[in-house]
């Protein structure tokens, strides 16, 4: 008789002990998961790690916080383009390939949101813009080559970074002048973007300004002094006219504007140097564009940023795109530079870049 019971006793024990995991489940919160808290700690150890990189900091744990969710708001839009394919590092290494659509990455901009990001890093101001009349490109010279690239003559120097400085027309500038001097002398100099940021008043230095003004001012001036001579600072002081008016390590006897909304007139002016355009550059995608065929989005009839096309490619079979340098340090985009889709449908171009195109003369 008492062996039979052993049987039954073990089991009462079970049915006692799982009616007492039961009722604690129930009166008991699960904990919690350990992979939501590494979740979380993973992602301020990346915030960390993005504020070292860019050497960033705040003025107090409040905006750093608040920084760390707008942070962490463009990682989750970036993780939404993950699944796209990334381009091949040809074109940046100045070879012609066919490429992908555009894809995003995290970049410096990564602790802004849209609005902050427009207001701090673009800067074309249109107030009081009147294009001046166009020059078009006389019919003898409308032969055109499928590719130009003016960095891979030399023409170009490296990507420079305007800071918080709403001086990109100032950049679109020197470029599109340092390519010129290069074709017409052979020398490749960096240009001062500080003389114009200062001496502009045409432009409202790191308040935004316009490519044309500046290239209008030194033009009147006869040329440009080098960045060394007068180097950029990021914030706007009080003009040296001697550098202005002497000096200079480039020469510029005018500019013209190339006709607007027309893409192959806009062609026929880089195939012969750099040009400077205004685009729109609002989008989140632009901000964190990383590489691939730009096609939008764009704000329709409107641009706030100035660039410099200092390229095209048009592969058979392939993509057809511009190159544009940026101003937002070699970080941002393919190692600072934008391409733009080419011969769109709408005579504007992608983001407005065949609106206001101008080209200095020397």
């Amino acid at each position: 008789m008492a062996s039979s019971s052993k049987p039954f006793l073990g089991l009462l024990l079970s049915i006692t002990c799982l009616m007492q995991l039961l009722m604690a489940a129930a009166a008991d919160p699960p904990p919690e998961r350990p992979c939501e808290k590494k979740s979380d700690r993973e992602m301020r150890y990346m915030f960390s790690q993005w504020m070292a990189k860019y050497a960033k900091q705040y003025s107090c744990p409040e905006e750093e916080e608040k920084r760390y969710q707008v942070w962490k708001d463009n990682t989750d839009f970036i993780g939404g383009f993950a699944s796209q394919t990334e381009i091949s590092s040809g074109v940046g290494a100045f070879a012609p390939q066919t490429i992908t659509d555009s894809f995003v990455g995290m970049n410096r901009f990564g602790d802004l949101n849209s609005d902050e990001f427009v207001q701090q890093f673009t800067g074309f101001n249109s107030t009081g813009f009147r294009a001046p009349l166009p020059t078009p490109i006389p019919p003898q010279h409308s032969w055109l080559p499928c590719c130009v690239d003016w960095r891979s003559t030399g023409a170009v120097t490296g990507v420079k970074f305007q800071g918080s400085c709403a001086s990109c027309w100032a950049f679109a500038a020197a470029a599109a002048i340092e390519g010129l001097h290069r074709i017409k002398t052979g020398e490749l100099v960096s240009l001062s973007e500080q003389v114009m940021v200062d001496c502009d008043t045409g432009s409202n230095g790191c308040g935004g300004g316009r490519s044309d003004t500046a290239l209008g001012l030194l033009a009147s001036r006869g040329g440009v002094t080098s960045e060394e001579r007068y180097p950029y600072t990021g914030v706007r002081g009080g003009c040296d006219v001697g550098k202005l008016l002497s000096g200079h390590s480039a020469s510029v006897s005018g500019f013209a504007a190339v006709p607007p909304n027309d893409e192959r007139q806009l062609a026929l002016a880089v195939a012969r140097q750099p040009v400077t355009v205004y685009i729109d550059a609002s989008a989140p995608k632009f901000q964190f564009y990383k590489g691939g065929v730009y096609r939008g989005p764009c704000a329709a009839g409107r641009v706030n940023h100035a660039v410099t096309i200092v390229g095209y490619c048009e592969n058979i079979g392939g993509d057809k795109y511009w190159i544009a340098k940026n101003s937002w340090s070699s970080d941002w985009g393919d190692q600072g530079y934008v391409y733009l889709a080419k011969d769109v449908w709408w005579p504007q171009g992608t983001c407005g870049l065949a609106t206001s195109p101008f080209y200095p003369t020397a």
